[in-house]
């Protein structure tokens, strides 16, 4: 007897015993949602970081309705600056406020007024929740906020950022989404969808004053986060590099390994006519792509939380125009945001 074509895919599936980590779906970066991640803040007195976000959600307010409205969560995770090492902080401090957005609102702060910060604790990344209008920190489907950052410093940097969004796994508008009630923000198609395996610098240039900025979303602020860079030069030739890192950083390129430094790409086989800035033939500066995996999250006494875990980041040159990480389209379901 001839099956049809959906019970022989449903056997297939089944067979192959795909698990939900495998056919998850990744969030979208251009799209709404209903978490936002902003990859950055300083929020230092000499430093000046805008945070924007916008509820995109027009339908209006009735005397007995919230319409399109929202309150939103903001979550600054502040880092503990580790001088010995300042990719692994030594801890972080979450300072959080609630803010209401009426349909179609837009709302932008300055995060050295409203976030809460001590001397060598004013640093990190902020993520923002969409939260049910009429309630308080229940966290809900709500796949309508729109964000960025723009962040000046004293020494003249400046760069802007959309935030990264996470669009809702558990439901319609309005769906709480704290199914398993840990209180956290869960990447892992149930509460909200994925976050990727895998992100990618698309080209750098390697001169010092390009700076990588990634936030750990596996464990939580004492745990490491393993990393792999697979890096090809401006002539696909391969090197390699390893770090190990704890919450957030934003540091140059070239301190995650000297494989970034121009005068090392200089001395491996390259293209020498790559960025020919003088139309000389001869080309000044050394280029390359990147691939980010984790390998791997553990705690600080080396015990394995996590195989692989998740990243997210941006790459920035200070002067406007910057990028987040790419990433592939291959879903990573241990992401979470612990919080508050």
């Amino acid at each position: 007897m001839r099956r049809p074509i959906h019970f022989l895919l449903a056997a297939s599936l089944a067979a192959l015993a795909i698990s939900p980590a495998a056919t998850a779906q990744c969030a979208e970066a251009r799209k709404p949602g209903s978490v936002l991640i902003y990859a950055g803040h300083n929020s230092a007195p000499q430093s000046f970081t805008i945070i924007s976000v916008t509820n995109s959600n027009q339908s209006p307010q009735t005397p007995t309705a919230f319409g399109g409205s929202v309150r939103v969560h903001f979550e600054y995770v502040n880092t503990v600056f580790n001088a010995q090492n300042p990719f692994c902080p030594h801890d972080c401090v979450v300072f959080d406020r609630h803010e209401f957005l009426t349909p179609a609102d837009t709302m932008s702060v300055l995060t050295a007024c409203h976030n809460a910060t001590s001397p060598g604790v004013d640093t990190g990344y902020v993520v923002l929740s969409a939260q049910d209008p009429s309630g308080f920190d229940i966290d809900i489907c709500h796949d309508y906020l729109l964000g960025s950052m723009m962040t000046f410093n004293a020494s003249g940097m400046f760069y802007s950022l959309n935030a990264i969004p996470v669009q809702c796994a558990a439901g319609p508008d309005g769906t709480p989404t704290d199914i398993n009630g840990n209180g956290q923000l869960d990447f892992d198609g149930v509460e909200y969808l994925c976050l990727a395996d895998q992100v990618m610098i698309e080209s750098f240039i390697a001169v010092p004053r390009t700076r990588l900025c990634l936030i750990n979303l596996t464990g939580t602020c004492q745990d490491i986060n393993q990393l792999y860079f697979s890096i090809y030069n401006d002539n696909e030739f391969p090197l390699s590099a390893t770090l190990d890192f704890k919450i957030w950083f934003d540091r140059p390129l070239n301190e995650v390994s000297p494989a970034f430094e121009g005068s090392f790409l200089a001395n491996v086989p390259n293209d020498p006519e790559e960025l020919d800035v003088f139309c000389n033939g001869n080309g000044l500066l050394e280029t390359g792509w990147v691939s980010i995996q984790s390998v791997g999250v553990v705690t600080a006494g080396g015990q394995q939380i996590a195989p692989d875990g998740v990243v997210v980041g941006c790459i920035t040159s200070g002067i406007g125009g910057d990028a987040l990480l790419w990433s592939t389209t291959v879903p990573q379901n241990n992401g979470t945001f612990i919080g508050r």
